[in-house]
C-alpha cells in the first residue's frame, strides 16, 4: 500500500510543496517550490499531471512506536516541548528533517567529488610539469 501526503506551505518568498511518500521501500520525501500561492485546482492539475517528475529522496526506514506513558509525565513533557518551540523560529517536522538530511548527504557528496576532481587535475599539472622538466634537460 502506497500513502501519499501533500502539504503547501509559505516558506519565506515562496509557496512550496512537500509530497511524502509512504511504501514498502519507506519513507521518502519531495520538495516542490510553486511561487505564487497556488489554488486547489493547480494543486490538483499537478498532481495529476507533473507528479512522477518529482525526485524523492533515497528511502529511509521508518517504524512508529506507540508507547503507554503516565499521563502527567506526557503533559510535562508537551509543556517543555512547547516552551522549546516557543524559542526557536517554527517546528520541525519529519518530513523537513528528512529534506535536511538529504541536503546535507548531497553537499557531503558533491564536496568528495569536487575534491577528487581537484586532486586529479593537481596531479595532471604535476605530470605535464614533470614532463616539461624531463624535454628540457634532453637537447642539451
Amino acid at each position: 500500500m502506497i500513502t501519499i501526503v501533500a502539504t503547501i506551505f509559505f516558506d519565506k518568498r515562496f509557496w512550496v510543496g512537500t509530497f511524502e511518500r509512504t511504501d514498502r521501500e519507506g519513507y521518502a520525501v519531495a520538495k516542490h517550490i510553486f511561487g505564487a500561492e497556488p489554488s486547489d485546482p493547480e494543486v490538483y492539475e499537478f498532481v495529476l499531471t507533473r507528479f512522477h517528475e518529482l525526485q524523492f529522496g533515497e528511502p529511509k526506514e521508518f517504524s512508529l512506536e506507540i508507547k503507554r506513558m503516565n499521563p502527567k509525565r506526557v503533559q510535562r513533557e508537551v509543556r517543555r516541548e512547547m516552551e522549546r518551540i516557543a524559542k526557536t523560529t517554527r517546528p520541525s517536522t519529519f518530513a523537513q528533517d528528512y529534506l535536511k538530511e538529504e541536503l546535507d548527504s548531497k553537499k557531503l557528496k558533491r564536496k568528495e567529488q569536487s575534491s577528487a576532481e581537484k586532486q586529479a587535475r593537481k596531479e595532471r599539472q604535476f605530470a605535464l610539469k614533470q614532463q616539461k622538466k624531463k624535454e628540457k634537460q634532453r637537447g642539451h
